[in-house]
C-alpha cells in the first residue's frame, strides 16, 4: 500500500476530522493477505463461466432481511456487519471471503456515486459454498410465514404467528398466578 494511503489521506477531510482519525478508518478496511491477491472477476451468476467465491445481492432494506432469515435459518444467531461509510467493496468481497460469513453492507459514498446504487439499495454478500443454504433458508422461512413484500394492510384484529400467541398465552397465566 503506497504510505499515503496508510497514513489516513484518502479518509482525511472528506470522511475523518483528523489525519490520525483517518488512519483509523483506513486500518478497518479489511484487505487481502499476500496469499489471497490476484485477480477478481465478476459476472452475473447465471452465466458465470467459472465457480465463483462469494454472491453479491442488491436490495432494498425488506429484501435484504429476506436474505438475514434465510442465512439465520438452520443454525440461528445473528450475523455480524461492519459499517465504515466508505469502501463497501472491501466488506462485499474481502469480509465476506475471509469470514466465510454473509454480509449486511451500507453502500458507500462512491458505490452510490460510481456504481451508481440508489438510496433504495443495499449489498448482502455471502459465500457460495452458502448457496444451497441461503435457498433452503428462503424456501424455510416462505413455510414459516416470511414473506416479501411484506403485509402492510391494515388488519383490525391483529394474527399473530403460533408461537406469539403462545407465548402471550404463558404470559397471561404467570400474570393470572401472580396477583
Amino acid at each position: 500500500m503506497p504510505g499515503d494511503y496508510e497514513g489516513g489521506t484518502l479518509a482525511c477531510g472528506m470522511y475523518t476530522e483528523t489525519m490520525e482519525a483517518g488512519k483509523e478508518a483506513e486500518a478497518a478496511v479489511p484487505e487481502f493477505t499476500d496469499e489471497e491477491k490476484g485477480t477478481v472477476l465478476i459476472s452475473p451468476l447465471k452465466r458465470a463461466a467459472f465457480q465463483p467465491d462469494l454472491v453479491l445481492v442488491y436490495g432494498n432494506s425488506a429484501q435484504v432481511i429476506r436474505m438475514v432469515a434465510a442465512a439465520l435459518y438452520k443454525n440461528g444467531g445473528a450475523l455480524t456487519s461492519h459499517f465504515s461509510a466508505r469502501a463497501d467493496c472491501a466488506d462485499i468481497v474481502i469480509r465476506t471471503k475471509q469470514s466465510g460469513e454473509p454480509q449486511v453492507i451500507l453502500s458507500c459514498y462512491e458505490d452510490r456515486v460510481f456504481g451508481q446504487t440508489h438510496d433504495h439499495e443495499m449489498p448482502f454478500s455471502f459465500p457460495y459454498k452458502r448457496a444451497q443454504e441461503m435457498v433452503d433458508g428462503l424456501n424455510g422461512t416462505h413455510k414459516g410465514g416470511v414473506r416479501y413484500p411484506i403485509p402492510t394492510f391494515l388488519q383490525y384484529q391483529a394474527e399473530y404467528p403460533s408461537s406469539y400467541e403462545k407465548l402471550n398465552r404463558m404470559w397471561k397465566e404467570m400474570s393470572d398466578t401472580d396477583q
